[in-house]
């Protein structure tokens, strides 16, 4: 299994978010669909890079960026060479300067793929110093930190002052507990034959309650999600072991060789083998 060329910039413990930048050199590479709690900038200093979130398929090109908000599934690959620039906000972090407004009250709709708005100019410069800073900077640690602090903390300004979106799915208080007690659930039990009822019997939600919550905050159904989980974690097996994939598929809840390739194709459009090659 070949992995992309990252050129990674080593997070710096000191800084409350991670921030990391790569070059894409290998094109072929899918990265598997996944979620994390933290929010994720991605800004296209150049090149392409290709995101989907919740099924939606976005094409970042040059100064473009996409905010990722928690527990949203994604995916990306790259069309052509790039630079790119990553950071992630933990969920505490932006919980704590937004005074705990963050996602229970609003998230963010920021796409600058659609159209610049008069605000993009400002982000974007911002991205882009912070990208030159990290990688370039010739300074002491303390320094440096405290500017990239200083661009970072601008950068979630403007994203509130113009992409904050009012969270539709407060009705809840609960729910990022919820998708994370879920998520743990599906992590442990995806190898057997597990039902939406499975789930909201094990929470004491009706069945519509619960796969409401899952439609709304993850973006896909039940089935789906499950697919997703059993998927990566074949992956993982793929990538790992020189296990058959009719093995890998029963260990990892497909059951049949037949199952995976129909799930694989679904999802990524190419079979087991192919992506096993890629």
């Amino acid at each position: 299994m070949h992995h992309i060329s990252h050129e990674y910039i080593q997070n710096n413990p000191q800084l409350p978010f991670k921030l990391f930048s790569f070059h894409a050199h290998n094109l072929a590479r899918v990265i598997p669909l996944h979620w994390h709690q933290s929010t994720e900038i991605l800004y296209c200093e150049s090149g392409e890079l290709q995101v989907t979130v919740k099924n939606q398929s976005y094409l970042l090109k040059k100064n473009d960026f996409i905010v990722i908000n928690p527990y949203e599934i994604h995916t990306s690959k790259s069309p052509i060479e790039n630079h790119i620039l990553c950071i992630q906000l933990p969920f505490s972090f932006l919980s704590y300067v937004t005074s705990n407004s963050f996602y229970n009250q609003f998230t963010f709709s920021a796409n600058s793929t659609k159209q610049k708005q008069d605000s993009d100019a400002e982000l974007i410069k911002n991205m882009s110093q912070t990208l030159t800073l990290r990688e370039t900077f010739q300074s002491k640690g303390i320094v440096k930190n405290l500017m990239i602090l200083t661009n970072v903390t601008r950068i979630i300004r403007l994203l509130v002052q113009f992409y904050a979106q009012d969270n539709v799915n407060s009705y809840s208080n609960n729910r990022i507990s919820f998708i994370t007690k879920t998520l743990s659930y599906l992590e442990k039990s995806y190898t057997s034959d597990l039902t939406l009822n499975d789930i909201a019997q094990h929470f004491s939600y009706s069945t519509y309650y619960t796969s409401r919550l899952i439609n709304e905050n993850l973006g896909v159904s039940f089935s789906n999600l499950l697919r997703i989980i059993r998927i990566n974690k074949s992956i993982e097996l793929i990538r790992s072991t020189s296990l058959p994939l009719e093995k890998i598929a029963v260990k990892t809840g497909f059951k049949t060789y037949r199952n995976l390739y129909n799930s694989f194709y679904k999802i990524y459009d190419m079979s087991p083998i192919q992506f096993k090659n890629k």
